[in-house]
Formats: structure tokens, sequence, C-alpha cells
């Protein structure tokens, strides 16, 4: 019986070990927003479930979690962060051309601009 049981030890730790490995290395594509409002859901729903998760002992198999779920909230930071750099190349076209009296640009960049601020704030 004591065999059986320090066996049995041996097994889960050798497979627990292996399982933490595997994890090292593995990569995931994670969900990808197309939409600003995707953006935050991803980062709603993954922030959740991260702050759940770290408030507890870290196993391997929690980390493994955490490694996968990183993808996505990777995924929907590299979104809002293209998002605002576009949002803040229009706002410089309209800078530039207000200081060079070039009323078409300021219409034009002018509402992508404004449409870009209205999807960063969910509007």
């Amino acid at each position: 019986m004591l065999l059986r049981k320090t066996l049995s030890a041996i097994i889960l730790a050798a497979a627990t070990l292996s399982v933490a490995h595997a994890t090292d290395v593995r990569h995931f594509k994670g969900e990808k927003p197309e939409t600003m409002a995707e953006a935050i859901a991803i980062i709603e729903k993954y922030n959740a479930q991260l702050e759940g998760r770290i408030q507890y002992e870290l196993t391997p198999y929690t980390m493994a979690e955490i490694h996968q779920m990183s993808y996505s909230l990777e995924n929907a930071l590299q979104f809002i962060e293209a998002h605002l750099d576009k949002t803040q190349d229009n706002l410089e076209k309209v800078h530039i051309a207000s200081e060079t009296n070039d009323p078409e640009t300021v219409q034009k960049k002018g509402k992508e601009y404004l449409q870009g601020t209205k999807d960063l704030l969910g509007k």
C-alpha cells in the first residue's frame, strides 16, 4: 500500500513537471479583436480572470492558464495601441492643416480623429 502511494506520488509529480515544462514553450494565438469594443471586452474578460487567479497559490496549471490568456490581452492592447497611433496621427494632421490654412484636410482628418476618439470612448 505504501509502495502504491509512493509510486502514485512520483507519477503525479512527473506529470506535473512535464505539464509545467510543456507550457513554457507552447504558444497560442489568443483572441484578436476587430473593433475597439471587442478589444475592451477581451481586456475586461481576461483581467477579471487574471485577478481571480493571482489571489491564490499559482500552480503549474494556473500558470499555464495565465500564459494562455496573456496572448489575448496582448492582442487587445496592441489593437488599442494601433488605434491610438492612428487617432494621434489624424489629430497631428488636423493640427498642421490648421496652421497652414488647409480646411479640406482639417475637415477630413478631423472627422477621422473624432471617430477614433468615439471608438476609444465607446460612443
